[in-house]
Formats: structure tokens, sequence, C-alpha cells
């Protein structure tokens, strides 16, 4: 396994990390006059990190888990990327450099690995969530009366990657429920509604690590002991597989998405993690490795989930680039990334249950939710809310679900109390 330790030693990771530290990185907080400092004495300076985006000047932005806007170093690398493959489109085979060193595939699984706590070969390269879990369900060893079994609050997409795939091998797909009420949901609750719906015929279970029609935070580690407990004496062909979305577990939640018990975790990196636009990842254990076969021809070479890639020409600029993106939250440190926006959205949380109008949507202990906070305003809809709000120069989004289209604040890693609190103010303005 490649450790972070043995990635940042080594010349070409050190130079990421530091590139990625800032002038002041080195020893010593002194550094040429202008220049950020974006970790200081070990610690990140939060106002130096939101100087890293170009954000709307005037504007609170709290929908920026969206789609990532990329932080200085990233927008850097990709333009470096970028003028290299102008200059000489082959040199996308014969080799791309960024500042540090070399990149390309073998790097980026590498520095993904690093993070996720696991190994380059158990990773398989994907342009966003969607696309892998086109690929993991397309790919899973089913056979017809088998089925496919997700729940009512997952994303549009992962249900949808269920069905196209069921209806090719003549599967079913059941779409549960795994609490009544996201903000009164317990870890007993969902893991009690997932043992009761698993049946012997069960090829997959499909859970979002951290949904984003409601906020909850999925006990991933005590589903996979369900999961576990419902495969004891079935065959290798009739095993449960536990597929994880989690797209806004990544880079939100301090803990390796490698290392959460789940078959195949799926996810985009150009969310929390902040990698470059169009970038994605599959991780698959390997015990699940022989249940999933490739749906295309890979342009990644090695074993492993390596053929489950898709290949194909793309943004090699934007992918080659995700090393410096993994590097850049490796030295904020994953946890101070973590606790920052736990900090912020536990603001939100207090803020919304005390104003008056206003239900909120997500569990408001922090080990059931992450960035996401979902809640309602009574009289008006998501989308009056979202476009109230934007009145006021307040950016929210609002869910896709159609059964809980509820308005969301995400809350980053550029966000600030100040940005929490004006929001709060427009809410409860809109309340009033």
């Amino acid at each position: 396994m490649v450790s972070r330790r043995h990635l940042l030693a080594g010349p070409v990771g050190a130079a990421a990390a530091m590139a990625a530290l800032g002038p002041s990185a080195g020893p010593g907080r002194s550094g040429a006059a202008g220049e950020a400092r974006v970790v200081v004495d070990g610690r990140p300076d939060w106002g130096e990190v939101r100087a890293q985006f170009r954000m709307e000047p005037g504007w609170v932005n709290l929908a920026m888990f969206y789609l990532a806007s990329h932080p200085r170093v990233v927008r850097e690398a990709v333009d470096h990327l970028c003028r290299q493959i102008d200059a000489n489109p082959l040199s996308v085979a014969e080799g791309l450099s960024l500042a540090d060193g070399p990149t390309g595939w073998p790097r980026v699984r590498a520095a993904l690995a690093d993070y996720l706590g696991a190994r380059p070969e158990q990773l398989a390269m994907t342009a966003s969530t969607t696309v892998g879990l086109g690929v993991v369900y397309n790919g899973v060893r089913t056979r017809p009366g088998q089925e496919f079994v997700l729940s009512d609050n997952d994303h549009f997409t992962h249900v949808e990657a269920a069905r196209l795939a069921a209806d090719k091998h003549g599967a079913g797909v059941r779409v549960c429920s795994w609490f009544h009420d996201p903000a009164q949901a317990t870890a007993e609750e969902i893991t009690r509604a997932i043992r009761n719906q698993i049946r012997p015929h069960t090829r997959v279970l499909g859970v979002t690590w951290v949904q984003s029609s409601t906020g909850v935070r999925m006990p991933v580690r005590r589903i996979a002991e369900v999961v576990r407990q419902a495969n004891q004496g079935r065959r290798e062909a009739d095993r449960c597989l536990l597929v994880v979305d989690g797209v806004h577990g990544l880079a939100a939640v301090d803990q390796d998405g490698a290392r959460l018990g789940a078959d195949i975790l799926v996810a985009g990196t150009h969310k929390w993690l902040f990698g470059p636009r169009g970038t994605g990842l599959v991780w698959v254990s390997p015990q699940a490795l022989d249940h999933v076969r490739p749906t295309f021809a890979a342009f990644v070479r090695g074993g492993g989930a390596s053929p489950l890639s898709p290949g194909g020409f793309l943004a090699f600029e934007h992918a080659f680039a995700l090393p410096v993106s993994v590097a850049f939250h490796q030295s904020l440190g994953r946890a101070r990334v973590a606790d920052r926006i736990t900090e912020l959205s536990t603001r939100v949380k207090q803020g919304l249950a005390r104003t008056p109008g206003v239900t909120l949507r997500t569990p408001p202990a922090p080990e059931l939710s992450a960035g996401i906070t979902c809640f309602s305003v009574r009289g008006h809809s998501n989308e009056e809310v979202v476009a109230r709000a934007a009145e006021r120069k307040v950016r929210l989004s609002h869910a896709s679900n159609p059964s809980r289209p509820f308005p969301r604040i995400g809350t980053g890693i550029m966000n600030t109390p100040d940005d929490v609190d004006t929001a709060l103010t427009a809410i409860a303005d809109i309340a009033r």
C-alpha cells in the first residue's frame, strides 16, 4: 500500500504537497510580499484557503458542492498541462508533467489510493459518479430473477443506473425507505430497515454515504455488517454486494473510503475533493473484483480494477491534475477539513432549528450528517426559497428528489461563519 508518508516523502509527492501548501510551506513563516500562506504552523488559515477560490464577489455561495470551484493550485496545474497538450497533442501518449514531475494514470491512482486507504490497482477511473454507477451496475454479474435494492432517497442517477442494468439482465429493482423522517433518523432504524429488506435473491444493496436529498449520512460500516451477516451461507454467485455512492462523503468526512466495509465505492472527485471537473473513481474491494465485468475498452493499463475504466479521449489536463487536488487536501489535513465542515454545518443546523417557520430536515447529530443541510420553510416551495435567497445574494440549491425537494445549504471549507449567519438571516426573513 502506498502510504501518505511514502507518497509525500518522494520528490514528486513532496513537491506536490509543497505546491498545494503555497510558498510559506517551507521552514519558518515568512514569504515574499503578497504570497498566500494557506497553512501556517501546521494549521490551515481558512481566510487564505477561501482566497484560493474565484468566488463571485458580493455573493454568499453555499452551493459550492454542486460542482467544484477549482482552487488556485488546481487551476494552475490544469493550465500547465493544457499548454503541453496544445503544443504537442502526442504528449498525452509520450508523457505529461506537472510543475513538480511526471504525471499520468499511475500517479493519479497512487494519490487517490493513498487518500482512500486503498491500493492503486483497486481503482478504476471515470468521469463522474453517474458514469461510475453505470460501469458498476452494468458490470455486476447478475442472473435473471436477482434484484438490486436501493432507497427512495438515493440520487435518481443511482436508481436509474440500477434500472437500466436490471432491464438488460432480467433482474429487478426494489426501492425501499430506510427511515420515516430524515431529521429523526437513527443508525438503529436504518440498519433494521435494511436487514428486513435484504432477500436471498438480492444481488446488490445500493446506498448513499451522504444523501444529497436529505443530508443524512448513512452508517455504512454498520450496514456493511448487516450485509456480511446476510451473506453467511450464500454461494459466491449469490453474494449481496454493497455498492456505495460516496460522492458527498469523500473529502467531507474523515474516514478512509476503502475501509468502510463496502464492496464497491463510486465517487466523483470534482465535488468536496475539489478535483478537476469531469473526474471520478470506482474503488473495488479484492473480494468483489471477480463479480464485476468491464463495460468499455479501457485506456488505463494494469490489472485489478483497471479494466473497468471507460477508455477514450478525454480532458487529460483535468484527469492528470488530480494529484494536485489530493495534495491540496492533504496539506490542510483531512481531519481538519472535516472538522471545519462540521463546525459550519452545526452552526447552520442550530440556526435553522431556532428559526420560526423553518423545519430542519437533516439529523442534527454530526455522526449522521456531513456538509449538506436540508430544510423547509412553511408556506414556501423549495424553488421559491432558493429564488428569494438569491434576491438577497445568497446562493442555495435544492434537491432533485421529487419526494423530498428540500432547499439545501452546503458548507465547504471556502465558507465562513459570516456566510452562514448571512444565509440564516435571509432564510428567517423569507419565513416571516
